[in-house]
Order: structure tokens, then sequence, then C-alpha cells
């Protein structure tokens, strides 16, 4: 595809005055579906075809990931023209493509020692936003000293935008955009496509059409339209947008947060719900109300946040019977699990406590980035700040292979329990606990 001819006439220039190659490092970040995969094949080949005793090797998030794409290009070598040129080994551990130029192309586990003792040529990191910074550290330092003795050595680091876990390629996009933008000399050679950071309706399919190196190639409209319908906002944009959905330091893109501020109060008779979030230390805790707007829009606020956790259970039971909120949501195997069971035991007041698993934990983030994204949410900020300030300190982890917010407080000891409460209320406002059975009287002897 012409993006993919760009690049590699690009990356794989020579200098006419040292007669190598240009470039050491080169960053390529495209949408999925894109073909980069297809780039890499082509790459080794070309490196083990056209240097001798060439040592390339291949990288991913696992080992195994690695392998996958090995094992398509040792099955595209193997159907092709070129086979004859290649000897294949398939077996776990010891895979290679072993070429008649005495050039290798292998695979090895991202950590301190898989390319301990080596000398490589060419290194290839797929899916780098799988990468922490502190990851992607160790696998500098793993891979540079391997290069030391190949003045023509290349690192090609390939991906799709990440989360806000991805430092290592966070970073590097960051740097190489600058770099572009004040004409300093940039850390690589760098591609990028992707859809606008700015984009105001990410579910606009047209911008995502016009920003696909790989439409009317590989990829259809309709491709397309069949997956945005079954992929959340959030997850589509990132996907096949390339799009950033969080940033290096925010779990929650901080364009987004800031479209969604507002102060309009909830509607008189909108139905609530409320959440309750402990800090991880327990040094205190928060409540925080989810309404519908007069539009129907979903908000949220801080409705109360103390120190100590004593408080939380005796304010909840007046703000339901004051509110007759629609849901009452607790994490029970969270930092708050005290409060739950004291809700729990005062089922006789009525009190909607919704039941609350871990999948709904991963629901409740995945719905919150979404309205977020598609602009059906909005945050009422509160005076002390403590919404932006659980957003500042908030990072994320991976519960059943999907992100949520994690519990860790910030560096400077901040804790993001405001914005996990936000998300519980939200989640309780669109999920309304079951209305609790009449009672039923049963008259003895009759």
């Amino acid at each position: 595809m012409p993006w993919q001819r760009q690049v590699a006439d690009t990356a794989l220039e020579v200098d006419p005055a040292t007669g190598l190659l240009r470039h050491r490092l080169v960053l390529v970040t495209v949408p999925r579906q894109s073909g980069k995969t297809a780039l890499l094949r082509a790459l080794f080949a070309h490196r083990c075809l056209s240097v001798r005793d060439a040592s390339c090797w291949l990288t991913a998030q696992t080992r195994n990931d690695a392998r996958d794409v090995w094992m398509e290009c040792a099955k595209r070598v193997d159907r092709s023209v070129i086979a004859p040129l290649a000897t294949i080994r398939r077996t776990n551990g010891s895979e290679s493509v072993s070429w008649r130029t005495g050039s290798e192309f292998r695979i090895f586990a991202p950590s301190e020692d898989g390319l301990h003792g080596k000398s490589t040529d060419l290194v290839g990191v797929d899916e780098v936003w799988a990468f922490s910074t502190e990851q992607g550290a160790t696998l500098t330092q793993a891979i540079v000293p391997t290069q030391a003795t190949k003045p023509a050595a290349q690192i090609w680091l390939v991906s799709t935008a990440g989360t806000a876990r991805s430092g290592w390629l966070r970073s590097l996009v960051d740097q190489c955009r600058e770099a572009l933008r004040t004409g300093a000399p940039s850390p690589a050679a760098f591609f990028e496509w992707s859809i606008p950071e700015d984009t105001a309706d990410l579910d606009d399919l047209d911008v995502y059409a016009a920003h696909h190196p790989a439409l009317g190639h590989t990829i259809s409209m309709s491709a397309l339209e069949q997956a945005r319908a079954a992929m959340g906002v959030s997850e589509f944009a990132r996907a096949y947008g390339n799009y950033w959905t969080t940033s290096t330091t925010f779990a929650i893109n901080p364009a987004l947060w800031d479209r969604a501020q507002t102060i309009e109060k909830f509607a008189p008779r909108s139905p609530v719900s409320f959440a309750v979030e402990v800090a991880a230390d327990r040094s205190g805790g928060v409540i925080v109300s989810a309404g519908r707007l007069a539009s129907g829009v979903a908000a949220v606020e801080v409705v109360e946040h103390r120190g100590g956790v004593g408080w939380i259970a005796p304010r909840l039971l007046e703000l339901v019977q004051r509110h007759r909120p629609v849901s009452v949501v607790i994490d029970p195997h969270g930092p708050a699990r005290t409060v739950h069971a004291a809700l729990s035991a005062q089922r006789r007041t009525n009190v909607p406590l919704l039941d609350f698993t871990a999948g709904d934990l991963v629901a409740a983030h995945a719905e919150a980035l979404d309205g977020l994204a598609d602009g059906t949410l909005r945050v009422r900020p509160d005076r002390a700040g403590r919404m932006n300030a659980a957003l500042a300190a908030a990072t994320t982890r991976t519960v059943r292979e999907q992100e949520v917010l994690s519990r860790t407080h910030a560096g400077d000891g901040s804790s993001p329990a405001a914005l996990i409460a936000a998300e519980l209320a939200l989640y309780g406002l669109a999920h309304p606990a079951p209305a609790a059975p009449a009672p039923h009287l049963v008259v003895a002897g009759t």
C-alpha cells in the first residue's frame, strides 16, 4: 500500500556520505488493520536477503505474541517464490528462518536478558503500546548494547496508540511530534496516521475514513461500520483512529474531561444514584452522586469528602432517606468493603444497594469513557477540586484483560477515589437496583 511504501522508502534511506542507513530508530504508529505486521514481514525478509550474516530479532508484548507474527512470516515465506532461499525451524523455543545469505530471523521475550549475549542488525518491537515507561527502559537497555558493533543496525517500533499505561510509546510520540513542530532533531524516523486529537465527534466515521491509510486497499467503509457497531466509542477510536484515549499523565483524556465540565444542576425530578469510594490507605472517603440534566444527559458531582471512614454509612443513610436514589453502589471487594457491610446490614431501611462484581467494575469504566467520548456525560466541578485532583492521580490496572481505574495513590499522596466513585455512581444510574419486594403477610391459622 502507498503508506507502507512511503515508510519503507524513507526509513531505509542510505546516507550517501557513509553508505549506512540514515535512521537508527524508526517509529511507526497506525490504526489497526492498516497492514503494519505485513510491513514488518517484508522488512525482515528484505534485511535477511540484502545483508550477509544479519541477525534479526522480533518481540512483542509477550514472546507468544511475537511468535504469532513470526509464524505468519514463516508461512508466507514458505508459500512464496523465495522459499528455496530459506530454511524454517518451527520448534517452540528455537524458531528461526535461516537464509542462504547466512542471515537469521528469530524472536525473543521482551525481558532484560532476552537478547543477552547477542549481536543484532535489526530488532523489531510490535505493539509498543503494551509497555510501560519502566518496561520500555528495560527493553531499550536490552537492545541497544547488542548493536554497538553494528554501524548499520536499526530498531523498529511499531504500534497502535495506547492507554495511560503506555508511557514508553507516549513519550516517544510526544518527542517526535514536538520535533516536527519546532524543527528540532527527531529521536526517530517518525510515521503516524491518526485522526486529529481535537476531533469533536468521535462517532463520525468519515473522519476515520479520511485518516485510515488502508481504507480502499485492504479495509472498506462497511468494515469500519461493523467494527464501530461492535465496539465502544473510546475503544473504537483507539483501534481504528489511532487515537490516544488517555495521555501520559491522565487516565482519561484531559480534552474530553474539559469538554464535559458543566455548572448545570440535576433536573428537579431526575433519578439519582449514590456511590462510595474509600482511599486505598483508608485516610478518607467520598460520596458521589449521579443524575440527569434537563437535556437527559447524565452528570456526576461530589456530595461529600471527609477524612476517616466511620462517617460514611450514617451520612449515606441520611441521603437515601432524603433523595430515594435508584441505586447505591459500593464495591464490596474494594477499600469501602466495611461501608458495604454496614449498609448490607441496613436492608430494612430500603437501601437500594446494587449487587456489584468485578465485571461491573470493568463495565463502569468503559461506560464512563464512552460517555466522555460521545458527549453524553457531564461533570459538575466541586469547590475543593476533588474530582480534578482525582483525575490527576488516576492510573489504570487490568481486570479480566481490560482496564479499570487503579486505586493506587499518586506520588504526591493524592487519591483517585472521587473519580472511581463517579464511575460507580454513573453505573448505578444506568443500572438501577431491583426494587425491593413488598412485604408478604401470612396470618397464622389461615
